[in-house]
């Protein structure tokens, strides 16, 4: 019907311009430019509007799609509404009955109920003595923990002054190799064991065979000897006098080992206090006899290097001893 209209409309200028004049005639013609610019116009918002009724066809595909998803979920949830009734309806049929069993053992067992009060009363007091006990526990073990970091720190200081006295011996150990390297063929040996030094000095060196008065060679080893001692004055010095198990024969007042072991021991002594100078405070002498060996066998090497006497270096331990004590 637009179509017929709008032919009209183009036409009729046509028609009319055989019973009109010029003048007329263009008049109608810019009538007919501007109806068909307005026609064109008209043609592109019917092709707009074509383009949105398409979109609004499926909006409305897409809302009907919805729609139907909605009313099966709406079904759905329809059944579970029915089905959660039905559990409820369960439910409180349960709930009843348990309420009535409850009301009835309730007024069945007051007596148990109020012996299961009284073992509850118990455990409470119980629960508070354990809860007071384990407080008392935290605290000792407070207490305990300060002192134990206390202690370790007394055993780093410990071993940190453990490792400075190792540390010492070493040194004084290079000290007297160095000291007493012209006498190590001659039955001289210097170790350390659980720290103390130990210098050893065979009879071969120091002694003749029966005889508590030292040789030449062994006084200059012995000199050598109290120039590093004299000069390391934090130590005390152990003399011991060792024998073989050979017995004394014939050495006049020399009754057996025990006495000729301490007689040689003082010997060494007295010839490093006289001559070497070494403070005779620090010095202990002793007698071990026979009976602390280097070799068991009953062998000539063997008694020869039980034959001995060993000077043993010990550092003063007192600061470690308070360690220890703390």
């Amino acid at each position: 019907m637009k179509f017929r209209h709008h032919f009209i409309v183009l036409i009729l200028p046509f028609i009319m311009s055989a019973c009109v004049s010029l003048g007329k005639f263009e008049e109608m013609e810019s009538h007919r430019n501007s109806l068909q610019v307005s026609l064109d116009s008209l043609k592109n918002v019917l092709a707009e509007m074509d383009v949105r009724i398409n979109q609004l066809n499926a909006d409305k595909t897409s809302l009907q799609s919805q729609l139907e998803g909605r009313n099966k979920r709406v079904a759905e949830l329809d059944t579970i509404t029915d089905t959660l009734s039905d559990r409820v309806q369960a439910l409180q049929i349960e709930v009843d009955m348990l309420t009535k069993n409850y009301e009835q053992s309730k007024s069945k067992n007051s007596a148990e109920i109020k012996r299961l009060l009284s073992n509850l009363e118990a455990l409470q007091k119980d629960v508070a003595l354990r809860e007071q006990k384990l407080k008392d526990y935290e605290e000792a073990l407070a207490a305990l923990q300060k002192d134990l970091v206390g202690r370790e720190q007394r055993v780093v200081d410990l071993e940190r002054r453990l490792a400075a006295r190792d540390s010492a011996l070493n040194s004084l150990k290079t000290r007297l190799n160095d000291a007493l390297l012209g006498f190590t063929n001659s039955g001289l040996s210097i170790t350390i064991v659980n720290g103390r030094v130990y210098v050893s000095l065979s009879n071969q060196l120091l002694f003749s065979t029966g005889r508590t008065d030292i040789d030449k060679r062994g006084k200059e080893a012995l000199l050598e000897l109290a120039r590093v001692l004299n000069t390391q004055t934090d130590l005390s010095i152990f003399v011991e006098g060792h024998t073989d198990k050979q017995a004394v024969i014939n050495l006049g007042a020399i009754k057996d080992n025990w006495d000729l072991s301490v007689l040689r021991a003082t010997e060494v002594i007295r010839y490093l206090v006289n001559d070497g100078k070494v403070d005779a405070k620090r010095i202990t002498a002793s007698g071990r006899s026979e009976y602390f060996p280097i070799d068991a066998a009953n062998t000539s090497e063997a008694r020869a290097k039980n034959r001995r006497t060993e000077i043993i270096l010990i550092p003063k331990l007192s600061e470690l001893f308070e360690i220890l004590e703390k």
